[in-house]
């Protein structure tokens, strides 16, 4: 099946409820990047969620329906990943444990990047984010990802094996099933140096620089580097995604490249307009399928 981006308009409660008509359980991923309760308003227009003007109670009470609105839509195998930071971060994760189970905490990833950096006497540089993963229920499973960790001489270095020769001359060392066993096996070394190593829970990667090609202009976008990570972590290609704060729209755009699906939402009309001159042309060229269901929803009553 072809992937479809499609994108929407409305407060996150009102567009889950409407995709829980369509796609109840139909999401292996859904990505969240809230405001983080700065104290300051990042996105200036008048349709944006709020960062200010709240207590930290009345945050975290809105972030619980939120949270709420979106753990249905999880299929069994589904992921749910909260992108915060400092500010809100450490009370999110409880929150989400509560949601989402304790025992269905997965992850906690950070994302490490790197930037102007200056002494202060009141506290280090703040050079880094927080991805809280929880899994729908414990038959999720993630793929592992590898990422280029060393050279041949490396390689070898570090495993401090003898090195061996087949008849057409590659290259192998002697590896070892694990602690206990005494069945060995073949490592090929242009295998090993190509796979490279398991990606751990820190993530070294650099923010959007101001002359990234990717850059929408949108105050708190993403680089689609991480969050392409993030949906080959948590999903399979052909599996459907959702991102209902979407910003600038990465998360379609990370999983268009990565041939998964994805239907995206936000409040902000500027958002929404971001997404549409970002995602359309990226459909077009990629000959994937695009919905434009951008007629904006009511927020829930009481709200």
């Amino acid at each position: 099946m072809t992937p479809l981006i499609r994108i929407e308009q409305g407060d996150v409660r009102a567009v889950a409820a409407a995709w829980m008509r369509e796609r109840p359980g139909g999401f292996r991923l859904l990505y969240c990047d809230p405001p983080f309760f700065t104290g300051r308003d990042r996105v200036a227009d008048a349709g944006a969620y709020p960062d200010s003007g709240r207590t930290l109670e009345e945050y975290l009470a809105w972030m619980a329906q939120v949270l709420a609105a979106q753990a249905p839509l999880l299929a069994p195998d589904g992921f749910f990943c909260l992108h915060a930071d400092y500010h809100s971060g450490h009370y999110l994760k409880v929150l989400g444990d509560r949601i989402f189970g304790y025992r269905n905490f997965r992850n906690e990833i950070i994302w490490h990047y790197t930037g102007r950096r200056m002494a202060g006497r009141r506290r280090v540089n703040q050079k880094h984010d927080a991805l809280y993963i929880w899994a729908r229920s414990p038959a999720a499973r993630m793929r592992p990802l590898f990422e280029p960790a060393w050279t041949r001489h490396e390689y070898v270095r570090m495993k401090r094996q003898a090195v061996h020769r087949d008849a057409d001359r590659r290259e192998w060392i002697w590896g070892h099933a694990g602690r206990g066993r005494s069945k060995a096996y073949r490592i090929y070394l242009d295998e090993a140096v190509a796979r490279g190593r398991a990606v751990d829970s820190v993530w070294d990667l650099p923010i959007l620089n101001t002359s990234a090609r990717e850059r929408t202009g949108y105050p708190t976008q993403k680089p689609e580097a991480l969050l392409e990570r993030l949906v080959d972590l948590l999903s399979d290609p052909g599996d459907l995604v959702g991102d209902l704060m979407a910003g600038s729209g990465t998360l379609a755009a990370a999983a268009a490249r990565r041939g998964r699906s994805a239907w995206v939402s936000d409040l902000n009309p500027a958002a929404v307009a971001v997404m549409r001159a970002r995602l359309r042309p990226l459909a077009a060229a990629g000959g994937l399928g695009w919905e434009d269901r951008t007629r904006p929803q009511a927020e829930p009553s009481g709200s």
